[in-house]
């Protein structure tokens, strides 16, 4: 955001026909230090608008020429981020607020005063110096360490970015893996809206939300009456998404009878609607998203192998957080943006100590977990800076809990059920908002909790 200096000496659209008003504040904005282009009438204030851009206007609702309200739908369909600020006489009220519905950020009555109407226009073109220095900070961020909504300047993320540009260029099927909360789904949309159907529908499902009986018809579709609750034809999402992507996220818990359904429609390309006696053709990618190793899957059983080469036809894996330390305070400063716009903070970082134990922490929950931490922080937070109490986190990261076995997959799976346990306690054993919390399915959990036999 701009100094005040530099905020003040914006250029201010003043419309109005009382002569006294327009002239008077006029003087007063010029006073403090504001450039005014005032005029008397709505054609003069359109012919202004047309001549040069304005980052806020005020505009009197009654004026011979096009009346405020027509000059306002000028004005928002010209420069959509103006700030414009009604002026009414008493009587007008609802005409002044059917002008915010339409674009307007505020409206003053008259008799005006003039300290009321500056400190509006004070916090309008602070809201747009906000706005220029939330885009100024992504489009940097962006151009240096981003790709989309993805952040991050280690060597491994620069080779994802790479992958990124280059096979969103072509149709292929991608098959994204990595541990949940390391952003598949993000990196699924960066491909789709910087290849070539970008500019057609993303469609987005999660297998394992599901249920069983229910999956074969929410991607194929199906026709009224082919079976009990049909009661009339469904558009499954490989139609929905025709001509765009469709994102297959934890493909990893698919049924293997829908496996192979799906595996014949992406040889076919063309679908089945369940009770339909005549295929449907698609032009798609399908990108799809695992948290799980895939290979491990295959050789395990249940994932079969014909359909993993058919996905894999290039696959990206995404680094734990844990794997690229380096990003951690890039994506600390990225969250604290996002927020302090979100919800009209002001943080304007975290302490040395703070970032240290963040940079340190094991973060099992991967930048899901760290968003997480920074939005709860920002909410509570009474500091310019974030601390150590702000986050809520431990200066050691070292586990308490005894090594009972020296096996890697022992000692994960017991990390595993450690965490599973705490989260459960936390939302009072909740399944539904601890899924939330893990960023996995409710049936994920629930065959979670069955494989680690917790009740």
């Amino acid at each position: 955001m701009g100094t005040l200096t530099e905020m003040i000496s914006q250029h201010i659209l003043l419309a109005d026909d009382e002569n006294t008003f327009r002239e008077t504040f006029t003087s007063v904005l010029e006073e403090e230090g504001f450039s005014v282009t005032a005029v008397s009438n709505g054609t003069d204030a359109i012919n202004a608008l047309l001549s040069r851009e304005y980052p806020l206007a005020l505009l009197d609702i009654q004026m011979p020429g096009a009346d405020g309200i027509k000059v306002l739908c000028k004005a928002m369909k010209m420069y959509p981020k103006m700030r414009v600020i009604m002026v009414t006489a008493f009587g007008s009220v609802e005409m002044a607020v059917e002008a915010i519905k339409l674009g307007a950020c505020d409206y003053v009555m008259k008799p005006v005063v003039f300290d009321d109407i500056l400190s509006k226009i004070r916090q309008q073109l602070q809201v747009l110096g906000l706005e220029a220095e939330n885009k100024a900070l992504k489009d940097q961020l962006e151009s240096q360490y981003g790709l989309g909504n993805i952040i991050g300047k280690s060597p491994i993320m620069q080779t994802i970015f790479d992958s990124i540009k280059k096979v969103a260029q072509t149709n292929s099927n991608i098959l994204i893996t990595g541990q949940s909360g390391t952003g598949k789904e993000l990196v699924a949309r960066a491909i789709h809206s910087t290849g070539i159907s970008g500019k057609n529908r993303f469609v987005g499902v999660n297998c394992s939300a599901i249920p069983e009986q229910l999956l074969e018809s929410e991607l194929f579709g199906h026709k009224k009456g082919s079976f009990t609750s049909a009661v009339s034809n469904k558009k499954g999402l490989f139609e929905t998404a025709d001509g765009g992507t469709l994102f297959l996220d934890e493909i990893g818990y698919m049924p293997l009878n829908c496996q192979v359904k799906l595996l014949r429609a992406i040889e076919e390309r063309q679908i089945m609607p369940i009770g339909a006696n005549e295929p449907i053709n698609f032009d798609l990618r399908i990108i799809a998203a695992m948290n799980k190793d895939p290979l491990d899957e295959v050789h395990a059983g249940r994932f079969r192998e014909d359909l993993f080469y058919r996905l894999n036809v290039v696959g990206i894996s995404l680094p734990s957080l844990s794997e690229r330390k380096e990003d951690v305070p890039i994506l600390v400063n990225h969250f604290i943006q996002k927020y302090n716009m979100e919800m009209g903070k002001c943080c304007q970082g975290v302490t040395e100590s703070c970032m240290e134990i963040m940079i340190n922490h094991e973060w099992k929950g991967n930048v899901r977990e760290l968003q997480n931490v920074i939005e709860r922080a920002i909410i509570f937070s009474e500091n310019n800076r974030l601390t150590e109490s702000d986050i809520g986190i431990a200066s050691s990261t070292q586990s308490n809990s005894p090594i009972e076995n020296e096996n890697l997959n022992a000692y994960l799976r017991q990390c595993e059920k450690e965490h599973l346990e705490r989260i459960l306690s936390r939302y009072n054993a909740n399944k539904s908002d601890a899924a939330k919390a893990l960023g996995v399915g409710l049936s994920s959990l629930y065959r979670k909790l069955d494989m680690l036999k917790l009740s």
